[in-house]
């Protein structure tokens, strides 16, 4: 598959995900949806290195992703707190607008072309965020 087509399917159920967790979070604590679900995937993570023989290695950029993964669990905290807190009309639009942080990013640090309708794309996701939290 092309990225496009990973991009989109993974937006897709990344979508009914997220509505999951907020059914199963009105029952468990948010902490408790977070270890089973990565528990969990951690296993299918493992079961899928396996299938596509991902040789092992342990370098620097490893230890780089060990911390980015501590990072990224921390984030889950929050985000799944908020999932449970609030509505998720609101929590969701708001969490998502993370997408401009690395297209500026990108920009910046990686020469990736600026473009018009790619600003103009920015611009309006962050519109469409303030409309959807209203």
């Amino acid at each position: 598959m092309d990225y496009l087509t990973l991009s989109l399917l993974s937006m897709v159920l990344i979508g009914f995900n997220t509505f999951a967790v907020k059914l199963v979070s009105q029952h468990l604590h948010p902490a408790i949806v977070l270890v089973t679900k990565f528990g969990i995937g951690f296993v299918g993570l493992l079961v899928y290195l396996h299938y596509v023989k991902v040789p092992f290695v342990f370098n620097k950029y490893v230890v780089y992703g060990c911390l980015i993964g501590l990072w990224w669990s921390g984030i889950m905290v929050l985000y799944y707190t908020a999932i449970a807190r609030g509505p998720l009309s609101v929590v969701i639009p708001i969490f998502n607008l993370n997408l401009v942080i690395p297209a500026i990013l990108g920009f910046i640090f990686l020469n990736e072309a600026i473009t018009v309708s790619k600003v103009l794309g920015l611009i309006f996701a962050c519109l469409a965020v303030i409309l959807l939290t209203r």
